[in-house]
């Protein structure tokens, strides 16, 4: 069934970042969505018409979130354990992927392959790592840093899944910037207030990244596009040094942008080894195969996408001052 029909989707991780754009994406085209929030009161916020909320969590077996799921014409899964926010110990990333296996495993139990027809699974390029300095598609051999090795069992039990008739279409963002989570915590909010932003010392390492909006129509693109058990890369036509990003925010806010590069060992004791070593590889991937299938980008790169994040993030922050 092609996106833009009017399908009934049940998404996961609705409050979040990505996922309140996937939302407003889904009503914007027709769809009737089943939004899984694990807070009431953010549940509360996302009432509006073509959407029930349902307040629960995954591994509430008895949840009500398994009536609604059955009923799907598509999953969007984008929930998972709690990572924004503080310093990522190796402890806590080991508890986020066991968390992560038992949320995908309550999940997929609960669908009715007979009735869904598309599962978009959410991962993230952290998965392959570094892939060296040449422009890599999906084929690449994983080699996982950062987050990539806690993500590395849930994503590569995918294929029994598939094998089991559960109809996956693997999802990989780069990284995905907009007017909040960790690009406006460890980029805008430094650059107004005469901050540093962080970076790690060396030669400049290539990263892809995705403007949010982007992300979020790839997404739902994908419940009617996705060739079931392949995966796709969402991320812009080239990749850029990954100081880039500040470096075109900084001149959107009209600020002089400050970088301090940190040696590793002190930007883990800043942010955790998972965050340190997530700024450590290149990681230059293609779009190829997700624009094949028809998607076109509203930003292909963050020289058209980075300025309309700060236009979006400098209107949410003077709403908030009124």
């Amino acid at each position: 069934m092609a996106s833009g029909t009017g399908q009934r989707i049940f998404l996961t991780g609705a409050t979040g970042f990505i996922g309140a754009y996937v939302l407003r994406a889904a009503i914007a085209t027709g769809h009737e969505v089943d939004a899984l929030s694990r807070s009431k009161s953010n549940a509360d916020a996302l009432i509006s018409p073509g959407v029930k909320v349902i307040a629960g969590d995954l591994s509430d077996r008895e949840g009500a979130w398994r009536e609604a799921v059955r009923k799907a014409d598509a999953v969007i899964h984008l929930a998972q354990p709690q990572t924004f926010g503080g310093r990522v110990t190796k402890e806590r990333a080991r508890q986020y992927c066991l968390r992560r296996l038992d949320m995908d495993r309550a999940l997929f139990e609960a669908i009715d392959p007979a009735k869904t027809r598309q599962i978009v699974y959410v991962a993230g390029t952290s998965y392959y790592g570094d892939c060296g300095p040449e422009i890599r598609n999906e084929t690449a051999v994983p080699h996982p840093r950062g987050w990539g090795p806690y993500l590395a069992p849930a994503i590569e039990s995918l294929p029994d899944y598939v094998a089991r008739g559960l109809p996956i279409v693997a999802a990989f963002p780069g990284w995905v910037y907009g007017p909040g989570s960790w690009f406006a915590q460890y980029v805008l909010e430094p650059l107004r207030d005469g901050r540093p932003v962080y970076g790690l010392q060396g030669p400049p390492r290539y990263t892809s990244p995705v403007h949010v909006e982007d992300c979020a129509r790839a997404l739902l693109h994908l419940t009617g596009h996705g060739e079931i058990g392949s995966r796709y890369f969402i991320v812009d036509d080239l990749p850029v040094p990954g100081e880039r990003l500040a470096e075109i925010a900084a001149k959107a806010l009209g600020v002089r942008g400050h970088g301090r590069k940190l040696p590793f060992a002190l930007l883990k004791l800043l942010s955790g080894h998972v965050i340190a070593d997530s700024l450590a590889y290149e990681n230059r991937l293609s779009n190829h195969r997700l624009k094949s299938t028809g998607f076109s980008f509203a930003f292909p790169s963050c020289e058209e996408g980075v300025p309309n994040a700060v236009q979006q993030w400098l209107i949410n922050q003077s709403d908030r001052n009124r």
